[in-house]
């Protein structure tokens, strides 16, 4: 028997409980975590309401190294300070790890892997916030996921391009060479072409922003090494040059090469990646900002405001 002004103990097992019963106990006083998974555009929208972030659009073919390009950027905090920046907060850090756990030796496998990204999956985000190492000013920055096929499919038909948001929204467009396919010469004018046919589709389709950064970024760099590899480098150089003189007049394009991980250990991991990160987090160049258009000054009132602007 027990008084009726004492507490009784009761046992819960959170784990059988659902999320909406634990949202529902106000006496256990539940707080809904974020997921940490990768971002939907609902989420990054979000995101974007309450903290100034800039969205780069990675854009290629399957299998050219786009998502190990991010994976490797996250194993590279883990590490520590990397590109003069350190890690400030994420909200993704769940889809980080789904993507790069492959590549680390406890998954047991013989040479590193990243995840495909599948179609059926739409478009995500990482997201993930730097600070300077001396200022310690943070920038947030929204990288987007997409499958390969899909910007392979805009290759063909340049119109899909009105359908990606990521190519609106962007603050930097990444194009993708993949390195393995430059190195081999069979594939070589293949890659190129592609790369130069979706750089023409997003150009034409005027849905690039005017202060939007294009970025040609060639992966896997480290098959690029070595004395057979003078003609593919030649060849490299002269694709660099002629996407340049292509966007020539419309946006000022700059090149990456950088090689994530190289199985072999001839390389270090992420080299030529901290240029490309300084890039991303820079603010753009005050020649390409618009200068914004003054309205129709009508009254003696406004034109009171613009000689006093002026002095």
């Amino acid at each position: 028997m027990t008084d009726e002004n004492e507490e009784v103990d009761v046992d819960i097992d959170v784990f059988e409980q659902s999320v909406t019963e634990q949202a529902a106990s106000s006496d256990l006083r539940w707080e809904l975590l974020p997921a940490s998974s990768m971002l939907s555009i609902e989420d990054a929208e979000v995101l974007l309401q309450w903290r100034k972030a800039s969205i780069i659009t990675v854009v290629g073919e399957r299998n050219g190294g786009k998502t190990t390009l991010v994976a490797q950027l996250y194993e590279q905090f883990l590490r520590g300070p990397f590109a003069q920046t350190l890690f400030s907060h994420s909200l993704s850090l769940q889809g980080f790890e789904r993507k790069s756990f492959q590549s680390r030796a406890e998954y047991g496998a013989d040479r590193p892997d990243t995840p495909r990204t599948s179609a059926q999956d739409g478009l995500t985000f990482f997201h993930i916030a730097v600070s300077d190492e001396t200022s310690l000013e943070r920038t947030d920055l929204l990288i987007s996921e997409r499958a390969g096929e899909t910007y392979r499919e805009l290759r063909d038909r340049p119109e899909l391009a009105a359908n990606l948001i990521e190519i609106r929204k962007a603050a930097a467009i990444v194009l993708i060479v993949d390195g393995q396919r430059v190195a081999e010469p069979r594939m070589r004018a293949g890659v190129f072409a592609s790369v130069r046919n979706i750089a023409r589709a997003l150009v034409g389709s005027g849905d690039i922003g005017p202060q939007t950064r294009i970025q040609l970024v060639t992966t896997k760099c480290d098959l690029l090494m070595g004395d057979g590899a003078a003609d593919a480098l030649e060849a490299l150089t002269a694709f660099e040059a002629n996407l340049t003189a292509l966007l020539d007049g419309k946006f000022l394009l700059a090149t990456f090469r950088t090689a994530a991980r190289d199985p072999d250990g001839n390389v270090a991991p992420a080299s030529g990646m901290d240029r490309l990160l300084q890039s991303w987090i820079s603010p753009p160049s005050r020649s390409h900002l618009e200068e914004p258009e003054l309205p129709v000054l009508v009254s003696e009132f406004d034109r009171l405001l613009l000689r006093g602007s002026s002095s």
